[in-house]
């Protein structure tokens, strides 16, 4: 009756590199307590009938103490305890600091109740699904619209909390199992954070393919011949029409000459530089600050420019909207910036212009960047 089941394999699959290298620190942990303990539990029974009391003349023997044995019983574990720490700091820094070649290829997850929104690099989306390039590193950065989350994707031996207002990521190498077949693999995608009624209903899939099947599968889609513009359906692309739609070139914009002086600094390379405050301290442009320049500009305000910017809450942008916006920043160089609404109109269904043929203040001062 089970000869429909698929049996499960005895030992965990490893789908990734941090996979491998967390099994090897694992049962390496496993097999030295395991082994102190049956050291442990062998002396005792040894001691338990050694020096078991015979008759009532039996006294037992006065201990006075080894230093010898005391010595050996605290150096031998200290030895092994700090070998789980110098491994585990190994381990630790290798999950934690991603390569340049993941932070390339970066997908977004948003957790909300009870589902996975996924977003590639190339723009495609997707519910309760991934799909990655085999030997190809990659990086997942992820928030919530309510509560905590957890991304957990076992065979990778990864997880990380989403949290509400916040970034927080991962990455991965994903390689083939020995169970690969087809240049395709399929792995089990969960939320390991309890979050409400549905949450063990919160399941997706990782499908792993091959570098050939990779490319068939994206065959087509999302090309572009403007190499100076964010390939189309990527999140930069979206994040330009949000630009333009939210009509932050009011304020953020492409001087020409005859223009006014702008109402906010530029946005171009911004990415990674260090951002002088208007309270003396620094913060590197990084994903969350750029976020909160938007979702809440009085939390930075910049140095020689006023706090005009209007909060950008969820009715105004979703979290994938902030992020879609993020990309786009990141993304612009020299020159790159469109010029003032009245040169550079929203598209169709933005915002209207006012009067004058600029943006209405409120929508577009974004002195807070």
């Amino acid at each position: 009756m089970f000869a429909f089941m698929e049996t499960p394999p005895i030992l965990p699959l490893q789908a990734s590199e941090f996979a491998r290298q967390y099994d090897l620190l694992f049962w390496y942990t496993m097999a030295v307590t395991m082994t102190g303990g049956a050291v442990v539990y062998a002396l005792l029974i040894y001691c338990c009938f050694r020096f078991a009391k015979r008759s009532e003349a039996d006294r037992p023997m006065r201990i006075l103490g080894s230093t010898k044995l005391e010595l050996i019983w605290t150096v031998i574990p200290l030895f092994f305890f700090l070998s789980f720490f110098v491994w585990g700091v190994r381990v630790w820094d290798y999950a934690i600091n991603p390569p340049k070649e993941a932070s390339d290829r970066e997908y977004f997850a948003v957790g909300k109740q009870w589902m996975w929104k996924v977003q590639d690099p190339e723009g495609l989306r997707h519910i309760n699904e991934l799909t990655v390039k085999v030997d190809t590193p990659m990086k997942m950065t992820g928030t919530s619209e309510d509560v905590i989350h957890d991304f957990g994707i076992p065979a990778f031996r990864s997880k990380f909390d989403v949290v509400p207002g916040r970034y927080t990521a991962a990455w991965y190498i994903p390689r083939f199992t020995d169970k690969a077949k087809g240049g395709i693999e399929t792995h089990h995608l969960f939320c390991d954070q309890y979050c409400g009624q549905g949450h063990s209903q919160m399941v997706g899939k990782v499908h792993v393919l091959s570098a050939e099947n990779y490319e068939n599968w994206q065959a087509g889609i999302f090309r572009s011949t403007d190499k100076k513009k964010p390939v189309d359906g990527s999140p930069a692309w979206q994040g330009r029409i949000l630009f333009h739609k939210l009509q932050c070139n009011g304020c953020h914009f492409n001087q020409q000459v005859g223009d006014p002086s702008p109402k906010a600094p530029s946005l171009e390379m911004i990415a990674g530089t260090v951002r002088e405050m208007a309270d003396g301290k620094r913060f590197t442009a990084d994903d969350q600050y750029i976020y909160n320049a938007i979702r809440n500009p009085s939390m930075h305000i910049r140095t020689g420019w006023q706090a005009i910017m209007p909060a950008f809450h969820i009715g105004l942008a979703t979290e994938n909207d902030l992020y879609n916006l993020t990309q786009y920043i990141k993304s612009l160089r020299n020159g790159d910036l469109p010029y003032r609404t009245d040169k550079s109109p929203a598209p169709i269904g933005g915002a209207p212009k006012s009067s004058q043929g600029t943006a209405p203040a409120p929508a577009t001062k974004e002195g807070g960047k």
